[in-house]
């Protein structure tokens, strides 16, 4: 099962990410933690979206995308994740679409 998490800032989707992570046992993955996990291995990508990060300002598509779709090709997500905070636009949403499918 895939689910996506949509609403503002403080709405509640990691509250209750949290909660169906536990009740169906399948990763909870939020933009904000593949960020701190890219940027803390140093990674290219890491390196880039670190540099927007700074600035407060939002990391762009061609560094998101690419981190969102390889953590979801990880092996704790064969079997479903809950996604949170992802998509946030029709780019992101057409590129997850693509390589779901």
């Amino acid at each position: 099962m895939n689910i996506l998490f949509f609403g503002p800032n403080g709405s509640g989707k990691g509250t209750q990410g949290a909660i169906l992570k536990d009740k169906y046992n399948t990763p909870h993955i939020e933009s904000g933690a593949i960020f701190r996990d890219n940027i803390g291995k140093g990674t290219e990508l890491g390196t880039k979206a670190k540099s927007y990060i700074d600035k407060g300002d939002l990391v762009p598509d061609e560094i998101t995308i690419p981190m969102i779709l390889d953590r979801l090709q990880q092996d704790d997500c064969k079997n479903g994740w809950l996604l949170d905070g992802f998509p946030r636009n029709k780019n992101q949403a057409i590129k997850l679409d693509e390589a779901l499918k």
